[in-house]
């Protein structure tokens, strides 16, 4: 299983407008072929300091995810409601 933490700060003054963007990636992102978990949460202690973790079977499935117009789409426009860069941390469990 592979898993990837996507951390994001965002502008507060684009939380809503957020909110709303990546809720479309997380329910199309759910539905590809692999996926095991894809979910999106906020931290309890740094306010619009968000997390997407993703589970996947197999580095086939990451690819195809990749690949996707949604995912796509997100990278392309993501940065508009970010304080800074997004980071990624990928690991591959047994």
């Amino acid at each position: 299983m592979i898993v990837i933490n996507v951390y994001l700060k965002v502008n507060p003054a684009k939380r809503a407008e957020y909110l709303d963007f990546v809720n479309d990636l997380v329910v199309k992102s759910r539905q590809d072929l692999g996926n095991i978990f894809y979910d999106h949460f906020e931290s309890l202690t740094e306010k619009n300091t968000f997390m997407i973790i993703e589970n996947w079977s197999d580095e086939e499935a990451v690819e195809f995810h990749n690949q996707t117009e949604h995912l796509q789409g997100f990278l392309k426009n993501i940065e508009q409601y970010l304080l800074e860069s997004y980071m990624i941390k990928v690991a591959q469990t047994k």
